[in-house]
């Protein structure tokens, strides 16, 4: 059979897979992607040809006014003055909702309710980038309804961009995604079940922060076997077969260079990335042709969602975690001396073990400590943390400075519950990544809405907890970038705090190759205040937001093509938590909210309540009925 990528843009298509005449199409609805030549798979049995949509939509607003240059990404907080700050980083609606209403509120319509096991990575140009698997409220998560979506924080912002999709796989499932920074080269590892055991994953990658991608399948040299399609949140470089240290030393590069790297991993010629096998296990994936062809190690850990790090370049490896297994009540951890070809018996970490709808991360930092977040508390099964440990029952953040050997634990200061189970802090499924600059990343899923932190080592190593980051005095700098073609891409500003925070102050422009303006903002000390448009290449209005700073209130107005306003709703810009009594940076849609038809006349009328729907009515003229 042979299986081909079919790139189908824009929501109106009516993209399916399709089937006969020895066919199957793969269709992948998506703005802003192009096909890679490794963009089919056969075993022999079936032939399709490909096709590719002649008229894509223009990318969406997380793909677009993406600035490229990566020294402001180095500039951030001093790393030795504690640091932590945490916002919202999905909006309300969509989170959790028992319907799709943040359609009524503008919100893409492929953006569902429940937005878990995300891809997240800090971008060279220092934005963050997440990319959820989003399904339908009702249907599970293995349903061919799921989509893909996306958000984007600009480097120096305060709030995340509203999600929107990244790609839909027309009548199958779309599940779990793994981002990766591979040293300014962004891979995305995208699962979905019931497709093929030659097609166990897809993959994108993206040489310019995001803003373009190029889809792939998997070349492999055999069916996949004892798997679960799902990418988990460990991916690294690391050797290859028959090129082991030695021979590089032998050839003049650097003996060991497990420093300065995202992912910490060794600087070798092979990809590994991590991926649930069946049950309780986990396993690794190797490429040793950039990206291309792929090899199951073999090996399996002893726990599901296994967080992996390399810990040398020699192909010595750390596992800890997963979730539905224990060994003498804490969770498992093994070790594997050649890449993941074999596995070490599991014994017990220093940590408790996780159960239904959380997963751990593990990564190496720069100066080569390990980092490692989790929860201690087991939600569904509700069962405290075993005898022994003295952190709390919530959520963690943890430091070895001997590969795991030992552990400097703390519990973090803010903590929202599960959305639908007790009361003890969760992160769900937590993914841990460093910026170039040493700030540590953690995206949570599984709370009412999904949390972003932010913090250094220096914070996890003293006794501060919650803080206020800083926010004014420095000194104000003014950034632009051109295209290729000399054309201006951007000009904006920043305030470089005194301790060297970096946050967008001033006004921002941001421009097309053609020269056409894009999007115009401006910032005050990393929040938007004033106005804000984005427009299409053609010149049109795609939508404006009036931000008040003062009463941190925001209302966003979209626009037909012809330019008459379509969907006009007014949002929180810095609510409280429904579970915790604290503010937030972030979006809930709050006020009222209309929708217009393309003739300009008023269609529907309704009111948000703390990102809840209260009303929605059909709008009657009442002089049109004599009223």
């Amino acid at each position: 059979m042979l299986i081909l990528l079919a790139l189908v843009a824009g929501l109106g298509q009516q993209a399916r897979a399709q089937t006969g005449s020895g066919v199957e199409w793969l269709r992948v609805r998506a703005a802003g992607f192009t096909l890679a030549t490794n963009d089919a798979v056969s075993d022999g049995a079936m032939q399709i040809a490909l096709s590719l949509a002649s008229d894509q939509t223009p990318p969406p607003f997380c793909q677009s006014a993406v600035k490229q240059s990566t020294l402001p990404a180095l500039l951030g907080p001093d790393p030795k003055i504690p640091y932590f700050t945490v916002r919202f980083a999905m909006p309300i609606p969509p989170e959790n909702a028992t319907s799709n209403v943040a359609a009524l509120a503008g919100i893409d319509p492929m953006v569902f309710t429940h937005n878990h096991s995300p891809g997240f990575t800090i971008l060279p140009n220092g934005d963050a980038l997440a990319v959820y698997f989003s399904t339908p409220p009702g249907e599970s998560e293995s349903a061919k309804t799921t989509s893909f979506v996306q958000a984007r924080l600009r480097y120096g912002a305060e709030e995340w961009d509203l999600p929107e999709l990244f790609y839909k796989t027309e009548s199958y499932n779309d599940q779990s995604g793994l981002l990766w920074n591979d040293n300014g080269t962004i891979r995305f590892f995208g699962g979905g079940r019931g497709l093929s055991d030659r097609v166990p994953f897809k993959m994108a990658v993206s040489t310019d922060n995001g803003a373009t991608w190029t889809l792939s399948l998997p070349q492999l040299d055999q069916p996949a076997n004892d798997f679960t399609a799902q990418p988990v949140t460990s991916a690294f470089r690391g050797e290859g077969p028959g090129a082991r240290a030695s021979s590089r030393r032998a050839s003049g590069e650097a003996a060991s260079a497990l420093t300065g790297r995202q992912d910490g991993g060794a600087p070798g010629n092979a990809i590994y990335f991590a991926m649930d096998g069946e049950k309780a296990t986990s396993f690794l994936w190797r490429s040793t042709d950039g990206g291309i062809h792929w090899h199951d190690m073999g090996g399996r850990t002893g726990g599901r969602h296994s967080a992996i790090v390399p810990l040398d370049d020699r192909g010595d490896l750390l596992a800890i975690g997963g979730k539905n297994s224990s060994v003498n009540g804490w969770s498992p951890e093994s070790r594997s001396t050649n890449w993941g070809a074999n596995w070490s018996t599991s014994v017990a970490s220093a940590f408790p073990p996780l159960g239904s709808g959380q997963r751990p991360s593990l990564i190496r930092l720069a100066d080569g400590n390990l980092f490692f977040v989790s929860d201690a508390f087991l939600n569904k099964a509700g069962r405290v943390p075993p005898d022994g440990w003295n952190y709390g029952n919530g959520s963690f953040v943890a430091i070895s400075t001997n590969h795991g050997a030992s552990w400097h634990v703390k519990p973090l200061p803010v903590q929202l519950p599960n959305h639908a189970r007790g009361t003890n802090g969760t992160l769900g499924y937590v993914t841990a990544r460093q910026a170039p600059n040493g700030v540590i990343h953690l995206l949570t899923t599984e709370t009412q809405p999904c949390l972003h932190y932010e913090l250094n080592e220096a914070w996890i190593f003293s006794d501060a907890g919650d803080m206020a980051p800083e926010t004014s005095g420095g000194t104000i700098k003014k950034f632009s970038e051109k295209y290729p073609n000399g054309k201006l891409r951007a000009t904006w500003s920043a305030r470089i705090t005194p301790h060297g925070r970096y946050l967008l102050n001033g006004e921002e422009t941001d421009f097309y190759a053609n020269g056409a303006k894009q999007h115009e903002v401006t910032y005050a000390s990393g929040r938007k205040t004033g106005e804000e448009i984005f427009w299409s290449p053609d010149g049109k209005k795609l939508w404006s937001w009036s931000h008040d700073l003062k009463n941190n209130r925001s209302v966003w107005t979209q626009y037909w093509p012809n330019g008459q306003k379509r969907i006009q709703s007014a949002w929180d810009t810095k609510p409280k938590a429904r579970d915790l009594d604290r503010s937030f940076f972030g979006l809930v849609a709050d006020g009222s909210v209309q929708e217009w038809g393309e003739d300009g006349q008023l269609k529907h009328v309704g009111n948000f309540v703390n990102g809840s729907l209260e009303s929605w009515l059909k709008y009657i003229d009442t002089r049109e009925h004599g009223f």
